[in-house]
């Protein structure tokens, strides 16, 4: 897994590639928590353009991202997912939470 963290402004944006699951989580949550110790950042896009897979590891990094967006009264996006990547979404329901 790589990611790629771009932020301007407000707005952080992480392009993630490759496979989230148990080994590379934390790895996924230090490109999180380095968006977010990037400056004033309130809202975050992840562009999953190039993500294969993703587990629950992967999903509780997206939700506390998701909490911590929301209690700084921003927005959170994600773009770009693979049919795989989108039915982990819905049959999880996170689909119903995120900006997709």
């Amino acid at each position: 897994m790589e990611a790629q963290v771009t932020v301007n402004g407000e707005v952080a944006t992480i392009a993630v590639s490759g496979s989230v699951n148990t080994n590379t989580a934390p790895q996924f949550e230090k490109a999180v928590e380095e968006a977010f110790s990037a400056g004033d950042v309130t809202s975050v896009t992840f562009d999953f353009s190039n993500l294969d897979y993703i587990s629950s590891a992967g999903l509780r990094v997206l939700m506390v991202a998701y909490k911590r967006v929301m209690a700084a009264g921003g927005e959170l996006a994600i773009e770009g997912s693979s049919d795989e990547v989108m039915e982990v979404f819905e049959i999880t329901g996170i689909a119903d939470l995120l900006n997709l």
